[in-house]
């Protein structure tokens, strides 16, 4: 039909995504959950692996570890069900200081001579620049424990018997949680753990991991997928749309952006700011949405186009891991609702491409084409069971760049891991990773506020749903100390407040959270009052508080870095 302003980046995973081509040439750096069975360590750094599933096999395979008596850190600023339930030690960490910590590990190897170095000489180019950084030969300031220990609210002993226990047991698997990059300088803690897992020699070897995005990211079984034409279409970042929708003055009617198609997504829960997002839709001459439910987003839009959920469709579903899904069609959707495709397929008849659009193929047709162009040597095997595996269960990442770094070199300029890489100066940073320091600017809001994934409920769907999220996920957390000095008592309704808002929230006093740190899990949607001249989530719902302003140089959610005031009514 023609162009469209389309949104680069992601909520999810903008920070890390951006840096792993510097470092690795890809964004493929993952692995599959039964490499663990080769682990004699793992470090879950900010990944709640209980609540958040990144992968249905991960969590079984960090518990069958567990059991075998490997040693399961988790380092997290809450005392998460992750931590009750499958770690052997707990070390809790103030948000945003992780690359501190990571920081002082890599300094003690150093110190101990505990790196690898034929590793480092072998797979790597750059490290060099980093240790100057890390031993204080660049600025004077050695990036020791006891250095660490003020920054991160850890005991400098304890920083030590953390890197001691890492720098001697061999494998050691990292899994920096996504929480880590959702920050102000994401980009740093996206890059110092794979730096740590080359130091250690971790890296592409059985029962290790890359440091990098270890969930999805590795190549599954081939299957066949919609053609992508090529795109030259202008782009945005999708963590500042509202603010790409706002620019300009209100009356100027040659803005760029006057409409919005929307399909399965609640900005409006989701995206941060939400007051901001709010006057964003109000400035648009027309917005399309498609969801399963009349979410705060699709009340907002001019017309809603109801859709059928995966039980009543067709559809190949690609997880995390060496296998392939297919999810069969359940039950038939409801009179007047339609699969996205079936919208799409009517709207490009009536704009007079159909046949382009469709080549002729219903959604069935172009699924069993996408089944002929796949590994699957049995596609009626594959309906019938639902599950096809791949041969190899147990890959990680960049395994044949460790075997033979000549014959598989990568995809960067060096055709090595880039640790430090000279391009990534042009973005106006240093090259090696590097510790920022986030701090709160306001003394008016001086509680940093985590914002969790639940247990229950991915994001924001299923939050209509009355009692579906557990009683304990919808507070929030704050410590003994922080709730005393301003007068909180248990279940106290508080008010949570930022530049950007205020919500009206129950609290959950417990010292499962450290000092000087609130929690509240994101997902639920918000329910908007007016309070005297203010408006004023009274849902719990965590983007209310959040600001748009970006992680740079990724341009990518800072949704963990987020400075606040909690006072009653």
């Amino acid at each position: 039909w023609g162009g469209a302003t389309r949104t680069k980046g992601s909520y999810s995973n903008g920070a890390a995504s951006f840096v792993m081509p510097y470092l690795f040439g890809t964004k493929m750096s993952g692995m599959d959950a039964g490499n663990l069975r080769h682990s004699k360590l793992i470090i879950l750094w900010g990944y709640n692996a209980f609540d958040t599933r990144m992968g249905c096999e991960m969590p079984p395979r960090i518990l069958e570890a567990r059991k075998r008596g490997v040693p399961v850190v988790v380092i997290d600023p809450r005392r998460t069900r992750t931590v009750d339930t499958m770690s052997s030690w707990w070390i809790p960490i103030k948000p945003g200081s992780d690359v501190a910590l990571m920081a002082a590990l890599l300094f003690f190897l150093i110190r101990n001579d505990l790196q690898n170095h034929a590793f480092i000489e072998t797979y790597s180019t750059g490290f060099a620049q980093l240790k100057a950084y890390v031993m204080g030969a660049s600025d004077g300031i050695p990036k020791s424990p006891e250095w660490a220990s003020e920054i991160c609210g850890i005991p400098e002993e304890e920083i030590e018997k953390l890197a001691d226990l890492y720098g001697r047991t061999k494998a050691a698997a990292l899994l920096p949680g996504l929480a880590l990059q959702r920050a102000i300088a994401g980009e740093e803690a996206a890059r110092m753990p794979v730096a740590l897992q080359l130091a250690t020699g971790n890296i592409g070897v059985p029962g290790g991991s890359s440091g990098g995005l270890f969930w999805g990211k590795i190549q599954g079984p081939r299957c066949g997928s919609f053609p992508v034409l090529p795109q030259d279409d202008p782009t945005i970042s999708l963590y500042e749309w509202p603010d790409s929708i706002l620019a300009g003055s209100e009356d100027d009617r040659s803005r760029s952006i006057k409409g919005a198609y929307i399909t399965g997504s609640n900005l409006l829960a989701q995206g941060s700011d939400i007051q901001k997002n709010i006057r964003a839709f109000q400035r648009l001459d027309l917005i399309i949405g498609h969801d399963l439910f009349l979410t705060p987003t699709m009340a907002l839009c001019d017309i809603v186009f109801p859709v059928a959920s995966f039980l009543e469709r067709e559809d190949i579903v690609s997880p995390a891991g060496n296998f392939l899904l297919y999810s069969a069609k359940a039950v038939e959707p409801p009179p007047g609702v339609l699969t996205d495709y079936a919208i799409f397929s009517a709207l490009a008849d009536r704009l007079g491409f159909a046949s382009d659009y469709t080549e002729g193929k219903s959604s069935s047709d172009w699924i069993d084409s996408f089944l002929q162009d796949s590994d699957i040597p049995d596609v009626a095997a594959f309906k019938d069971q639902g599950l096809f595996q791949g041969q190899e269960q147990e890959r990680n990442a960049f395994s044949d760049f460790i075997i033979d770094p000549s014959k598989h070199a990568l995809q960067t300029p060096s055709g090595k891991m880039e640790i430090s890489p000279r391009t990534y100066e042009d973005l106006g940073f240093p090259a090696y990773p590097h510790y920022r320091g986030v701090h709160p600017e306001d003394p008016a809001y001086p509680l940093s506020l985590i914002t969790p994934h639940p247990l229950q409920g991915i994001h924001s769907q299923y939050a209509n749903i009355p009692g579906f999220r557990m009683e304990e996920d919808l507070g929030l957390w704050i410590h003994p100390e922080d709730a005393l000095i301003r007068g909180i008592q248990q279940d106290s309704l508080v008010f949570l407040s930022s530049p950007q808002g205020r919500i009206k929230v129950p609290v959950r006093i417990t010292d499962g959270i450290i000092p000087g740190t609130v929690s509240l899990n994101e997902g639920l949607w918000p329910v908007l009052i007016r309070d005297g001249g203010d408006t004023v989530d009274q849902a719990g719902s965590v983007n209310m508080v959040s600001s748009t302003d970006p992680s740079l140089p990724s341009r990518s959610s800072r949704t963990h870095t987020i400075f606040v005031q909690v006072a009653l009514q």
